[in-house]
């Protein structure tokens, strides 16, 4: 059983100190059992940075229905959900890429998403954790949960990121009736674990466990400026290559003068219509 001082003193261990900005990415079942369960953890983080630091969460949402801050759930884990949940807790309007924080700098993190151009890019609550020297802490989940790659992406104006009409969301006037347009959008499969030994390499990340679960502490600014500068001298740096991989196969092709057979991604496709793998569709 993991209390919460156990987890306290492991966050410590790993360098989080009082006043720390965080960005946490997390699966809670990865620790194994908790006293108290994910109130207890959260409790352990809050305590963790203190009255001057700040707690962050993704509170990711589907595109396929209106968002609604107030009671869209998150889609990136129980903790997360919990947490946005919380008395006191601001969650940013965007309505795909929202995130939830608590503490000093969360209203500046939250603030104005929803004027963003993007969902991850420039004034988004990924670049402002950045810009205040923050930390991102994967917890039980490994870099293909760190949305801060997404911010990456959109700084290098990656070809294969789409525009893409959805839904609404709520906190637009008359929404009913109206369609939002996600501008960069990061569509697919993308080999983001790739970045985890290029961070052991530059010594940008901190590694322990909490409990059973194992843990990454990332330096959020300079893991964006290492990542943007190796994008931009090869912005296929995160497509894989596997054959079978529809989207990185047709991510591969618009960085080349080939046109395009979509009928192609017709034949190697799993049985879920909405899968960002497998279905690619005429832009």
């Amino acid at each position: 059983m993991i209390t919460k001082d156990d987890i306290v003193f492991s966050l410590q261990c790993m360098g989080i100190e009082k006043g720390d900005t965080l960005l946490l990415h997390s699966a809670l079942t990865a620790i194994g059992r908790v006293e108290g369960g994910a109130d207890a953890v959260i409790d352990a983080f809050l305590e963790a940075v203190g009255q001057e630091g700040t707690l962050v969460m993704s509170t990711l949402t589907g595109w396929f229905a209106p968002f609604d801050a107030p009671t869209s759930p998150s889609a990136v884990g129980y903790l997360s959900e919990c947490f946005r949940q919380r008395k006191g807790v601001l969650r940013s309007l965007h309505p795909v890429h929202s995130v939830a924080a608590y503490g000093k700098h969360a209203e500046y993190i939250t603030k104005d998403h929803d004027k963003c151009e993007t969902g991850c890019g420039e004034g988004t609550p990924y670049l402002k954790i950045a810009e205040l020297n923050g930390k991102a802490m994967l917890l039980g989940v490994d870099m293909d949960r760190n949305t801060t790659m997404h911010s990456m992406e959109e700084a290098i104006d990656a070809k294969y990121l789409l525009t893409l009409d959805i839904p609404a969301p709520t906190y637009i006037d008359d929404y009913k009736n109206k369609k939002f347009t996600l501008k960069k959008f990061p569509p697919g499969h993308r080999d983001f674990l790739s970045m985890t030994p290029l961070l052991r390499k530059t010594d940008l990340m901190n590694e322990g466990k909490i409990g059973n679960a194992l843990v990454k502490v990332i330096d959020v600014k300079a893991m964006f400026e290492l990542g943007k500068k190796l994008m931009e001298e090869n912005p296929l740096l995160f497509i894989c290559e596997n054959e079978n991989c529809n989207s990185c196969h047709w991510s591969r092709l618009l960085y080349t003068n080939e046109k395009i057979d979509y009928s192609h991604y017709k034949h190697i496709q799993c049985h879920d219509p909405h899968c960002e793998v497998c279905v690619v569709e005429e832009q």
